[in-house]
């Protein structure tokens, strides 16, 4: 009996979150096309292990050559990420339950860090039509799945959107105004529900191993 093929999500979403730079190299190739070197640049980081990173994330699928150019004498590969790829997207939740909390870390970790960033710097209030709310809700087993479509219909909306703004941008002089969209809908902690200080410390079951969780 010939043994089952590896989920090609599960090994994309493994490798892709193995190390922050390829979160932070997949989040700028989701708005703009670059070249390792333009990466290097804009992260800080050596030459060497932006390219590395972004030939695993090419590999696995996760973002695709688009160009080419000569710059300072050498050739430049111009990449962007695939549709779908971004962290977070629904495609990624397929994974097993086991694999799940790595995309949600990823997800929130990255957007938490935006927003933080945004609150600290004033742009998240500069502009009137800045969209920021949550609201609870008490729905039945039909009323989630119709609040799950609402979410797939607008991220499919957000992503031809974006999609026909990058076309525009490309062939205008137009200057891109950056923007971060997050949707969540997820079912909360039970009423009366507290983290354990134990784990939270890494000293649950009296063993302490460096690496407590953080809760949120």
């Amino acid at each position: 009996m010939n043994a089952p093929r590896p989920n090609r999500i599960d090994q994309r979403l493994v490798r892709a979150l193995g190390h922050p730079l390829r979160v932070k190299i997949l989040e700028i190739v989701q708005v703009r096309n670059a070249s390792p070197s333009e990466l290097t640049e804009m992260l800080s980081a050596p030459l060497g292990n932006v390219a590395y990173h972004v030939r695993v994330l090419e590999k696995c699928g996760c973002i695709e050559q688009v160009a080419t150019a000569r710059r300072r004498g050498a050739v430049e590969h111009y990449f962007r990420a695939r549709p779908r790829s971004y962290i977070g997207h629904q495609d990624w939740r397929k994974v097993p339950q086991s694999l799940r909390d790595t995309v949600t870390g990823a997800s929130l970790g990255t957007f938490f860090d935006r927003a933080a960033d945004a609150l600290e710097s004033g742009t998240i209030d500069g502009r009137e039509d800045t969209t920021l709310n949550w609201m609870p809700m008490a729905v039945d087993q039909a009323g989630w799945a119709e609040v799950a479509a609402v979410f797939e219909a607008a991220a499919n909306r957000l992503e031809a959107i974006h999609a026909l703004c990058r076309k525009r941008i490309d062939k205008s002089d137009e200057e891109a105004i950056a923007l971060v969209v997050g949707m969540a809908a997820f079912e909360p902690a039970p009423d009366g529900w507290a983290p354990d200080p134990a784990a939270a410390d890494g000293t649950a079951d009296g063993v302490g191993n460096g690496n407590g969780a953080s809760t949120t």
